[in-house]
């Protein structure tokens, strides 16, 4: 991985606990572009739960490519305006 290229994660399958009063708003599958070169299931997760204050009972986590930060130090991602 080059210096400036992080881990893009593809999140399925979420179970959330059902005992949320707006489960369907929770999302079910997303895309998560990782500020780190390491990440594991349990950062990932606790990243998932504090995002959307509710834990969840089960979920999937895989690497499926990578994003590259840009030149830009106003945002992680990178944007075109610089």
């Amino acid at each position: 991985m080059k210096e400036n290229e992080f881990p893009l994660l593809r999140v399925t399958n979420i179970e959330w606990d059902k005992d949320h009063e707006e489960l369907d708003k929770l999302p079910k599958n997303l895309e998560l572009r990782w500020d780190s070169k390491e990440w594991d299931t349990k950062e990932v997760s606790n990243w998932l739960s504090i995002k959307f204050d509710w834990v969840f009972d089960s979920l999937t986590i895989d690497q499926v490519g990578t994003w590259e930060a840009g030149g830009c130090s106003c945002c992680a991602g990178g944007c075109s305006c610089c």
